[in-house]
C-alpha cells in the first residue's frame, strides 16, 4: 500500500500526467472551508438549542471540528491519489450537498429515540458520493455530533459505528458490479443485531416485543432509503457508464473514425488490440467493456502528434471517458511507472503481442511465424521489466492470459 502511495505521489510531480490538476482548486478549498466552519458553528448552535452547558457546547464544537479535520485530510488524500468513486473528484459539490443534508439530520436525530437513527444509509450515501475513507470519517463525525447532543454515551456510538462499518465494507465492493442484494442482507442483518443489542443494554425495564418495534422500523426505513439510493446510482452512474462504453466500443464511433482517417495502420492496430483485450477480459472475469475501450484508444494521442498522456488526457476529457478507463490509460502510458489494474496488464500484453507480430509481418509478409515463441518472449520481457510486479494480477492469471493468447493463433493471420 505504501509503495502504491509513493508511486501515485511521484506521478503528481509531473503536471502533464496529473488528472487532478485543475484551475478550480480555489473552489475545492472554498467548499472544504465552508463545510469545516458550518460543522463547528452549527454543532455548537445545535448543542445550545438543546440546552447544553457551556462546557458541553464547547466540547461538541471542538470534537466536531476535530472530526471534520480528519474528513479534510481524507478529501485531500483522495484528490491526490485519484481514489474517488465514479467522477466525484471532479464534482466535490455532490459530497458537500449530501454532507450538509446529512448534517441537518444529525442534529435532528436526538429528538427521536436512539434506536431510530438511519445512520447506515448516511454512511453508505456519503461513501458513494466520495469514497470509502471519506464516507467513514464524515459519517463518524456526524454520528459523534448526534451522540454528544443526545448524551447517550458510548453504547449508542459503538452500536451505530459497527453497523455502519459493516455497511461501508460490503457496499464498497459492489459499487462497480452493483450486485447489491447480498450487501443489503449483510448490512441490514448486522445493523439489526447491533440495534437489538442496544435495546437490551439500554432498556430500563423488562424486554417485550414492543421493545424491538423501533429497531424494526429503523431497518425498514433503512431498506427503503438504501434501495432509493442504489436506484439513483444504478441509473445515473452505473448504466450511464455502460451506455457510454457501448458508444465508445462501437467501431463507427467518431473518435475511431478520426483515427482511421489519420492512419489506417493505427486504426487496425487498435481494432486488433481491442479484440484481444475483450476476449481475455471476458474469459477471466475482468471488466471487458473497460478493457476493450482502452484497447481501442490506447494510442489515440497520435492524432494530436505524440502518443503521450498529455494528448490522450485532453482527448478522453473532451469525450467524457469514464474515470476507470482514464486511469487505465494513464497507467499504461506512463512507461516509467508501475501498473496496478488487471485491465492495464491485459492491455500491455495484447498491445505488445499485436505490435510484435505486426512488425515481423511488415518485414516479411509471407513469414511462417512461431506464435508460441513470440508470445512467450513478449510476456517474459514484460514480466522481467517489473512494471506489473505490483499489479493485482496473480501468477495463475498470467498463465491464463498466456494460454488465451496462444489459442488465438488463427486470428494473428489477419495481421499479415
Amino acid at each position: 500500500m505504501m509503495d502504491r502511495h509513493m508511486e501515485k505521489k511521484d506521478l503528481k510531480e509531473t503536471e502533464s500526467i496529473s488528472f487532478y490538476v485543475r484551475p478550480e482548486r480555489w473552489l475545492v478549498s472554498f467548499q472544504e472551508i465552508l463545510m469545516f466552519l458550518l460543522t463547528i458553528i452549527y454543532s455548537a448552535l445545535a448543542a445550545w438549542l438543546y440546552e447544553k452547558t457551556v462546557s458541553e457546547i464547547a466540547g461538541t464544537a471542538i470534537l466536531a471540528g476535530a472530526g471534520f479535520g480528519c474528513v479534510l485530510f481524507s478529501i485531500e488524500q483522495s484528490l491526490e491519489e485519484e481514489s474517488f468513486f465514479y467522477n466525484n473528484g471532479d464534482h466535490l459539490w455532490r459530497f458537500v450537498a449530501v454532507y450538509l443534508l446529512s448534517f441537518g439530520g444529525s442534529v435532528l436525530f436526538p429528538l427521536i429515540p436512539a434506536g431510530g437513527w438511519p445512520y447506515l444509509v448516511i454512511f453508505v450515501g456519503l461513501m458513494y458520493f466520495s469514497n470509502t475513507m471519506i464516507g467513514f470519517t464524515s459519517g463518524c463525525t456526524l454520528l459523534l455530533i448526534s451522540v454528544l447532543i443526545r448524551g447517550d454515551g458510548i453504547v449508542v456510538f459503538i452500536t451505530y459505528l459497527i453497523g455502519a462499518l459493516a455497511g461501508i465494507l460490503v457496499f464498497s465492493y459492489v459499487y462497480e458490479s452493483f450486485k447489491i442484494w447480498l450487501a443489503l442482507v449483510i448490512s441490514l442483518l448486522v445493523q439489526g443485531v447491533c440495534l437489538a443489542v442496544q435495546e437490551i443494554l439500554l432498556s430500563p425495564g423488562a424486554l417485550c416485543a414492543q421493545s424491538f418495534a423501533l429497531p424494526a422500523g429503523n431497518l425498514l426505513v433503512s431498506l427503503i432509503l438504501l434501495l432509493a439510493l442504489l436506484k439513483y446510482f444504478s441509473g445515473s452512474r452505473i448504466y450511464r457508464d455502460r451506455e457510454l462504453y457501448m458508444e465508445l466500443n462501437d467501431p463507427d464511433y467518431p473518435l475511431l473514425s478520426e483515427l482511421k482517417e489519420f492512419s489506417r495502420e493505427e486504426y487496425y492496430h487498435a481494432i486488433h488490440t481491442a479484440y484481444l483485450c475483450d476476449r481475455i477480459a471476458k474469459r477471466l472475469g475482468y471488466n471487458d467493456a473497460v478493457a476493450k475501450a482502452c484497447g481501442y484508444y490506447h494510442r489515440i494521442g497520435v492524432i494530436r502528434g505524440e502518443n503521450n498522456w498529455e494528448n490522450v488526457q485532453a482527448i478522453v476529457q473532451e469525450h467524457a471517458f469514464p474515470q476507470q478507463a482514464r486511469e487505465i490509460l494513464r497507467e499504461y502510458l506512463d512507461e516509467s511507472g508501475r501498473i496496478y489494474e488487471k485491465e492495464t496488464v491485459v492491455l500491455l500484453f495484447c498491445d505488445t503481442v499485436i505490435s510484435s507480430i505486426s512488425y515481423l509481418f511488415s518485414k516479411e509478409p509471407a513469414a511462417a511465424l512461431e506464435y508460441p515463441k513470440i508470445i512467450n518472449m513478449v510476456l517474459k520481457k514484460q514480466i522481467e521489466s517489473g512494471r506489473i510486479n505490483h499489479s493485482r494480477v496473480s501468477f495463475g492469471e498470467i498463465q491464463d492470459i498466456r494460454r488465451i493468447l496462444l489459442e488465438e493463433q488463427l486470428y494473428y493471420e489477419f495481421l499479415r
